[in-house]
């Protein structure tokens, strides 16, 4: 039992089986408004929720309903209102569910899953259902039963069969036993209809009275009509002359009166709204046996009408009232009315009204003309004999009391708070009521041990197993706690490249959005801040003429590396670049490299001569000119121009190099055949260069940032951090969403040593991912007993609440924010990161992603890559 679709992820397309679609909401009392009201608010939930899904019919399934021709008539009415009036795609062409249309089907879309009801009208109908089950398990498609489902206001809920190997070893086993079974149900059919004890009606020419009544209609009615004009026109002319050649209970006369009511019923529907037709009354009557054999002859010629109009492409037909076609309930307090209440039908004609009067006529009028070889009399009065339709109800009601309706007063609190003013309004029993009187008083008391041993209950946090902690005093596990970190710590280096950064606490860090920026300079400066702004220039004058010597022992070493071996001197050239600070000592690191790359791309040209060459060492080459003239511009002076328009012209791109020599007013006419690329440059940067190429960015820094310059976004998820903001971040992988992260980290490390960042991860794989970054990004020096970093699963616990920065699983932290004895330790919860948010739609555990988002009372991060509608996800958290 799971949730059917994927919550803020796009969903699966699936397929809904048309008949188990009707199966679910038919019943002997269902009225026929409400019948397509449901479906289509079931329909409509699925479309909300972002469903992708498509609803078949089969053709086989058809001939099951004859001995039900209620259920045929709604069945071929819903088809033709799902697909003229709704936008859902039906499909109607698949005899059965083992023909070769659908086969090619399930391949071509490879539905999900498809819902079908599991029980049919008959015997016959559910080992069909049952057949359709077994055949989309074969073809590895999985099932959802009809019944059972629930729905809420983000997910639908269903029994879910999934598709395994068993399933396909059965009908491979039982193949010919299953085509041999679908055959024989298909085989079975009823040509006749039994109308009385010894009564058949033949279906082939129920069809065919039906075919020439539409046709003679036609004719009638040239310009059209509206759809329930036309099939109470069609059903009681077919059924009127049908029923005049054969010998039968009722007269025709008393078949007509019948045949008027229907119509006058029909003009109630065209002029009576909807708001009146709800206040009719309930009547228990039912037809009498003589009565219901002709209106289920007329509901099978209503099947085979509107199977025949919905051919019709020539005709105006107007289809909107598919939905209302009739009112069951009508026509009962119709037929009530002149059998009980008013006898003297002729009376009836004055209270119709002007307008309804003229409908019923032409409604009638139309009738008699098209069974033009019988007469039935005119259309008032609505009744001529005194045939009773309905069977009276001898048995008299019993009135029950009606119990009190209200809610137990109870004293709360939590209930108080949560509800506040609105207790006001709502309705309470008495103390003396006897729905309280009722309840059963039981002894207070806490149950703080176990019935059956004494033992003190314990916690499910206290159960985790801890396997370090800081507290702890025992040199033994002191030892272990030092392999673990140094364990975390060679992991997280592995992760990152930059050096760990040393978080200092700052009693007065601003609050306020972007204070790092909009932090306004003072006019006059005082001489401590001069002074200081001297230290700091000397410092780096100093920190920089140390990175020079470092490059100045390193320079010849790298230089032979990557002549030696391109990738690997690059990837090191890379990883030097990332610890040095000073521009001007990256620029001759960058300087270097160009020379070293093009002097490697010159000696592969030597050795290849004529023959093709590797492209992967020329796109070094340009690489190296995107990223001086990119973040370099400042620093290129003339010389560094003329080496790199020198380059760019033995690399043949001579458009380039003009548009660059055009800075120094120089030209380079040295012969470019020996080291040209034969592609031209913007095919080539577009075809080798890939992820290399520079995307447009920002060149403005951003003080909160060191390592890069954030886009827009990234500074806006900063600023709403710094405004204890939350904020949902959907973006692709690998994009820079996770840093905003690492910033709330760093900035509830710098405000205070209580504070405390949750970040929720789905996976511990992931746990122990973020634990080795945490440890390779920051080191704060902590009163004793405190450490920045815990880690809580349902495997191991450590430093869980003596840790500045918990990493856990969802189960984890639900079991935090519910303890009672951890309530201290939650109100020091200054943010939580959702990392991988879109589990909230999975199908399992999506309700502790709900149960967190509900008990956390600080503001939080929601990150995601595959969330299809962050809007909505947005409103919802």
């Amino acid at each position: 039992y799971v949730s059917l679709l994927k919550d803020f992820v796009e969903s699966e397309f699936f397929v809904i089986d048309g008949d188990s679609l009707l199966l679910m909401f038919l019943d002997e009392k269902t009225q026929y408004l409400n019948f397509f009201y449901q479906i289509e608010c079931f329909l409509q939930d699925f479309t909300e929720k972002g469903a992708k899904y498509v609803i078949v019919f089969f053709k086989d399934a058809e001939q099951m309903y004859f001995p039900y021709p209620h259920f045929l008539f709604l069945r071929t009415a819903l088809i033709e209102h799902l697909r003229h009036n709704t936008g859902t795609t039906v499909h109607t062409d698949f005899s059965n569910c083992l023909s070769a249309k659908w086969e090619i089907f399930l391949k071509k879309s490879y539905p999900y899953f498809i819902i079908v009801s599991d029980i049919g009208l008959t015997s016959i109908q559910t080992d069909y259902l049952s057949i359709l089950i077994a055949h989309s398990l074969s073809k590895k498609i999985n099932v959802v039963l009809a019944s059972g489902q629930e729905y809420d206001i983000l997910r639908v809920y269903g029994y879910h069969i999934q598709s395994v190997y068993k399933h396909r070893l059965f009908c491979q086993k039982y193949e010919k036993d299953l085509q041999n079974a679908c055959e024989n149900l298909i085989r079975y059919k009823e040509p006749f209809m039994c109308l009385y004890e010894h009564l058949k009606l033949s279906l082939k020419s129920i069809q065919k009275e039906v075919h020439q009544t539409v046709h003679l209609l036609k004719q009638l009615w040239p310009e059209g009509s509206d759809i329930r004009r036309v099939v109470c026109v069609l059903a009681c002319a077919v059924g009127l002359k049908i029923y005049s050649n054969i010998s039968k209970p009722l007269s025709p006369e008393e078949a007509a009166d019948l045949c008027r009511m229907q119509c006058l019923t029909v003009a109630f529907l065209l002029h009576m709204p909807l708001s009146q037709r709800a206040q009719i009354r309930i009547m228990k009557s039912r037809w009498t046996k003589q009565v219901l054999p002709l209106i289920k002859m007329q509901q099978l010629c209503t099947h085979f009408a509107l199977k025949q109009l919905s051919d019709t492409n020539h005709w105006k037909l107007d289809l909107t009232y598919l939905p209302d076609l009739n009112d069951d309930s009508l026509l009962v307090n119709l037929a009530h009315y002149y059998e009980v209440e008013y006898t003297e039908g002729l009376a009836f004609k004055k209270e119709l009204g002007k307008e309804m009067e003229n409908e019923y006529q032409c409604l009638w009028d139309a009738v008699t003309k098209l069974a033009v070889k019988y007469s039935f009399g005119d259309a008032f009065p609505i009744r001529k004999t005194s045939q009773l339709f309905l069977e009276q109800d001898q048995t008299f009601r019993e009135y029950e009391d009606i119990p009190n309706i209200g809610l137990i007063s109870v004293k709360s609190d939590l209930v108080e708070d949560y509800a506040g003013d609105v207790l006001k309004d709502l309705p309470f029993l008495e103390s003396n009521d006897p729905a309280v009187t009722s309840l059963t008083k039981y002894k207070e008391f806490d149950e703080l041990r176990h019935w059956h041993s004494g033992r003190p209950l314990t916690e499910e946090y206290e159960r985790v197993r801890c396997n370090a902690d800081a507290k702890s005093k025992d040199p033994e596990e002191r030892r272990q706690i030092q392999k673990l970190q140094t364990f975390r710590h060679f992991y997280g280096s592995t992760l990152e490249d930059s050096a760990s950064k040393l978080i200092v606490h700052q009693e007065d860090v601003s609050g306020h959005a972007n204070s790092a920026v909009k932090k306004t300079q003072k006019k006059h400066k005082s001489k401590a801040e001069k002074i200081a702004e001297e230290n700091n220039r000397r410092l780096r004058t100093k920190e920089e003429m140390k990175e020079q010597e470092q490059w100045k022992a390193l320079c010849i070493p790298t230089e032979k590396e990557i002549k030696a071996n391109l990738s690997v001197g690059i990837n090191k050239l890379e990883k030097l670049l990332k610890t040095l600070k000073s521009k001007s000592v990256k620029f001759s690191v960058e300087m270097t490299g160009l020379s070293a790359c093009f002097e490697v791309w010159k000696e592969h040209c030597r050795e290849q001569g004529k023959k093709s060459k590797d492209l992967s060492k020329a796109v070094q080459v340009m690489r190296r000119i995107h990223i001086l003239l990119e973040k370099y511009q400042d620093l290129l002076e003339k010389p560094h121009l003329q080496k790199l328009t020198r380059y760019l012209r033995l690399l043949g791109f001579e458009n380039l190099a003009c548009s660059l020599s055009g800075q120094t007013g120089e030209s380079d006419n040295q012969s470019i055949s020996n080291y040209a690329i034969e592609v031209r440059p913007a095919r080539f940067q577009l075809q080798y260069m890939d992820y290399y190429l520079l995307r447009e960015e920002r060149n403005d820094p951003d003080p909160r940032v060191q390592h890069f310059i954030p886009d827009t976004w990234q500074r806006e998820l900063l600023d709403a951090v710094d405004n204890n903001e939350s904020a949902v971040i959907v973006a692709p992988t690998s994009s820079g969403k996770t840093y905003a992260s690492y910033y709330c980290m760093e900035k509830v490390l710098k405000t205070s040593n209580d504070g405390v960042v949750v970040y929720v991860a789905p996976t511990k794989a992931l746990v122990n991912q973020v634990v080795g970054t945490i440890y390779s990004r920051f080191t704060k020096k902590l009163p004793d007993g405190l450490v920045v970093c815990g880690v809580f699963t349902r495997d191991y616990r450590n430093d869980v609440m003596n840790s500045q920065i918990l990493v856990t699983v969802p189960q984890c932290l639900e079991i935090l924010m519910l303890s009672p004895r951890c309530q201290k330790w939650t109100k020091r919860i200054q943010y939580v990161i959702f990392d991988e948010v879109h589990c909230l739609g999975g199908e399992i555990g999506a309700e502790v992603w709900e149960h967190l988002l509900v008990t956390i009372r600080c503001p939080f991060l929601a990150l995601s890559a595959t969330v299809s509608n962050p809007e909505h996800l947005t409103e919802y958290v």
